[in-house]
Order: C-alpha cells, then sequence, then structure tokens
C-alpha cells in the first residue's frame, strides 16, 4: 500500500509516491509563473495549479512502476495565505493573492482602526498584514466588488486542489488559522471579526481538523484511481513540523524555501506580548504551533543567482550541478562576516519579529574590492541572524529550543546549515529525508485512511537524523559581534522611517 502527497508550493508544485516507511518511491515536478502587476504585487493562475498537479501526478506515478489503485489516500500541503475566489462550480474569479503580495497596506490601516491589533492577535493568533488572508478579500471587497459578490467561496491553494478533486469545498484547521479570520483558541471562524470587517463567512470553507477523510476522487481528468481516499492535509510549514518530529515541546524546525519558517510545538496557544511571532494550529489535531516568518531568505538567494549569478549559472551547466551548490560553495571562500558586508533580507516588507510591510533588503558596505562570493555569503549570514532575532524571542517566551531541525531547499547546503549553528550557538540537524513538508503531508494521508493510528506516534518512527552540525566556540563569538550591527543597521533605518518615505517619495513621482 501507497500515499501520496501533493506539494503545492509557491514556486511550483510536486506529487510524491511514499510506501508507509516513508520512503519515497518516485515524484513529479513542474514549476509555475508568479505575475508581478506591480512592484508590490504578486499573482497566481489557479489553472495552473491543477494542470500541474495533473501533470506531476502523472509523472509520479508512472515512474514509481506501481499500479494507481494500490494508492491508498493522498493528502494536500500548500502555500499558505494564498486566496483565489471561486464561483459556485469552483471556476476562478481572478488571479490569486500570493502571499507575498503587499497591496493591501490600505486594508491592513483599515483593520487596525475597525477590529484593533490586539484582539485579532488574541483571537487568531496573528499580527495585521498584508501576509494574511483576510486582508486579501477584503481587497476584492473594496477595489473589486462585483468579484467580491459573485464570489462562492474563498479558497487557499489545498483547499482548491480539494474541490477539483472531490467537488467539496472544505479547508482544514491549519491552513485556516493563516486567514485572519479564525479563533484558534475554539477551532471556528471568529464570527466578531468577520462581522465588525464585513465579511461574509458564508464565503468561505468548511473546517476540519487535519488528517481527516474528506471523500473518494470525484473527476476524471487526473490519473489517480477514483477510490483513493481525500485527506485533510496540512499548511506547508505545519506539515514540515510532524514531518521532521516536532510533535513534542522543546521541538523546533526551520524550513527555508522561498522563504524561513520557524515553528515550535505548543500544547496550548502562547500570546507574545509584544505580537513579535504568531501563535497557529498545528497538523496535529489539538495542537499549537509557535511561528516566525521571514519572507524572503531563499528569494533572496534565488534573486542574486537570476540577477547577477550569470557565471555561476553557467558552470553549474557545464559541471551538471545545481547553481545553488556553486554559489555556497563561493560563499565558503568568503570570510567570516564577509569581508564586512552585512544583508538584511526584506525584500517584500519585514515579517517576524518586525512586522514592518515598508521594508526593504539591504545590502550594506559594499565597496570596489568586494566579489559576488562576498555577496553570498553576506546574504547566507543575513539571514541567520534574521533566525537568531526570533529564536532569541522565542526563549524570551518560554520556549527552549534544544537544536534546531533544518528543512527545506535551503538545507542542501552544508555550509548554510554549518552557518546557522555557528550564528545560533545551536546543534542543528538534517533529517535522512529532506521533503519534509510532503512526509508530514504523507503522514496525514495514511493516518486519515487508517494506515497509521496515531500521527505523532508515526512521525517519532519515521523521521531519522542524517547528519549534524555543531557550532563552532570561536566563529560564534565573532558573529555575535556582527549580528549586534546588524540589529543596530535594522533599528537606525526604521527609527528614521527611512524605508516607508523612501516608498512614498517614489509613489509621489510615480503619480506627478
Amino acid at each position: 500500500m501507497y500515499v501520496a502527497a501533493l506539494d503545492l508550493g509557491t514556486t511550483g508544485c510536486r506529487t510524491y509516491i511514499f510506501d508507509l516507511a516513508g520512503s519515497i518511491l518516485a515524484s513529479g515536478y513542474q514549476e509555475w509563473e508568479s505575475f508581478y502587476p506591480q512592484p508590490s504585487y504578486v499573482e497566481q493562475d489557479a489553472n495552473l495549479w491543477w494542470e500541474s498537479i495533473k501533470e506531476t501526478t502523472e509523472v509520479a506515478i508512472k515512474r514509481s512502476g506501481i499500479d494507481k489503485s494500490e494508492i491508498v489516500s493522498l493528502s494536500v500541503t500548500n502555500q499558505r495565505e494564498t486566496i483565489v475566489p471561486v464561483d459556485i462550480e469552483g471556476n476562478p474569479l481572478y488571479n490569486a493573492l500570493v502571499w507575498q503580495d503587499r497591496r493591501t497596506t490600505d486594508q491592513v490601516d483599515f483593520i487596525k482602526s475597525k477590529v484593533g491589533i490586539d484582539k485579532i492577535y488574541r483571537t487568531t493568533g496573528l499580527t495585521i498584514d498584508p501576509y494574511f488572508s483576510a486582508t486579501k478579500i477584503l481587497w476584492f471587497k473594496d477595489e473589486k466588488p462585483e468579484i467580491y459578490q459573485k464570489t462562492h467561496k474563498f479558497l487557499l491553494v489545498s483547499d482548491y486542489i480539494i474541490y477539483k478533486l472531490t467537488g467539496k469545498f472544505y479547508t482544514d484547521h491549519s491552513n485556516a488559522s493563516r486567514t485572519m479570520l479564525f479563533d484558534i483558541n475554539h477551532f471556528k471562524y471568529s464570527e466578531d471579526i468577520a462581522s465588525e470587517l464585513e465579511l461574509d463567512l458564508d464565503k468561505m470553507p468548511e473546517t476540519i481538523e487535519s488528517g481527516i477523510e474528506i471523500g473518494e476522487i470525484s473527476t476524471e481528468e487526473i490519473l489517480f484511481d477514483k477510490k483513493t481516499l481525500v485527506v485533510s492535509g496540512a499548511g506547508d510549514q505545519q506539515s514540515a513540523a510532524l514531518g521532521v518530529g516536532v510533535v513534542s515541546p522543546g521541538k523546533v524546525k526551520l524550513t527555508t524555501g522561498t522563504g524561513s519558517f520557524l515553528l515550535a510545538y505548543l500544547e496550548k496557544p502562547n500570546f507574545d506580548p509584544k505580537k513579535r511571532v504568531l501563535c497557529s494550529c498545528h497538523a496535529i489535531p489539538g495542537a499549537w504551533v509557535q511561528e516566525a516568518s521571514i519572507f524572503t531568505t531563499g528569494a533572496f538567494l534565488r534573486w542574486f543567482r537570476d540577477e547577477l549569478g550569470k557565471e555561476e549559472c553557467t558552470i553549474a551547466e557545464e559541471q551538471n550541478q545545481d547553481p545553488y551548490n556553486i554559489l555556497t560553495e563561493e560563499a565558503e571562500k568568503s570570510p567570516i562576516g564577509a569581508n564586512k558586508l552585512l544583508a538584511i533580507p526584506h525584500l517584500v516588507g519585514a515579517g517576524a519579529p518586525h512586522w514592518n510591510p515598508y521594508a526593504r533588503g539591504l545590502i550594506y558596505g559594499l565597496s570596489l574590492g568586494h566579489k559576488r562570493r562576498d555577496i553570498v555569503r553576506s546574504i547566507l549570514e543575513g539571514v541567520a541572524f534574521e533566525v537568531k532575532k526570533n529564536i532569541e524571542v522565542f526563549r524570551e517566551l518560554g520556549l527552549e529550543p534544544k537544536e534546531l531541525k533544518l528543512t527545506g531547499g535551503g538545507s542542501r547546503s552544508d555550509f548554510w546549515n554549518q552557518v546557522y549553528s555557528d550564528v545560533l550557538g545551536m546543534t542543528c540537524v538534517r533529517n535522512v529525508i529532506e521533503e519534509a513538508t510532503s512526509l508530514g503531508t504523507a503522514i496525514l494521508a495514511a493516518s486519515g485512511a487508517g494506515l497509521f493510528s496515531d500521527v505523532v506516534s508515526a512521525a517519532e518512527n519515521i523521521c531519522k537524523v542524517d547528519k549534524k552540525w555543531i557550532p563552532d566556540e570561536n566563529r560564534q563569538k565573532v558573529y555575535s559581534k556582527i549580528y549586534k550591527l546588524s540589529s543596530e543597521l535594522y533599528s537606525i533605518l526604521n527609527e528614521k522611517d527611512f524605508h516607508k518615505c523612501y516608498i512614498e517619495t517614489l509613489q509621489n513621482k510615480g503619480s506627478d
């Protein structure tokens, strides 16, 4: 017997076929395009999600060599917060607004004045930021009222795929808890918040726990057998936490893909009085996670690859290697501190612990003597500094991370993993199965089909450590000093409202 995990990320999707020991039999991958109508706008075509998942499913099943009838169940994980309006037949009425989209600053200001930061945080565990789905739904109501009126449901990515598979409108608690409309204390939508924002909760899908059977496949469009059970999944970060064994207190993981996401296990909701980090529902029913989101980390490295890394890409092609391997190998040749460069990775605003939509990326200290390798190393170190800020907040809130479980594409770099360990002063570990998000989703699929009795014990048995990185005391001391400078640099720019003034000046210039 086998299970499938459909993983719909920010830049593309994968279909994985797993056996019940957690081993990957086969997979298929396809990238998709994001659209940028304006610099702060990020959109995707939901139709491409479905077409891509159909293609990757066909590839994965054919590569696996098994009969499709042997796949007992599947579950879906997704990029969270991204929202798409659909009609009663599930047809998209507009491009999806991606989680990275920052167009909703006016809606953020409205929610702050109408509902208030405290009520939002204590109810939903979230801060008020363009990141979250409610601001995007409100944007449709304000700016595209004809779309809002026609909308039958506002769906997250996995909700849309579940509908295409089953014809049913469902979302799970972990994803719903990222909409800014869900009461994480009582596991239901907040009628108070929706009423104050004048948003219609009938336009939201029904919520259920992760790992619950939804039904069999009702479409002929995809290669799965129609008897394959569709099981509710979880948001990508909660799935990744499950997939690396963050199933008990003291365990914390860092996933680095487009962004970086720190999640720590919670037995009950834990709220930060300063609202720097968030609290969301876990993929494990009845559990929560403390979460810190850093928006553009791997995306910063990808930006360098695409805009400045032509030479490294050429070398990678000649050597049949991943360009990121070449980039990080070059970075390792730069000395600690990147020859006195400091990078701040806020390319689409700052997430935790700052929550500043006006913040922008920065590479500080450039001189004519710097090499591209120095810039790359500064990016790797700058990301690690942002992670450290949030680990410090976790500790302040009473959490005691004993080691950091690294997942995602960024964890493939041994060098970057060592940078994390040295900056944080923590042991960092990478599991045998790198694709933790899909593994967690596969565990939910199997559990929902009755193949595992308990998702927690399944995760504990399946998640095995591959490699560890121990902090070097001398490098840690140097990084402590650089970290202080990096934090002070951000504070200086923030205190002077530099980023906000800069953006407003450009906007005013554009309107002249």
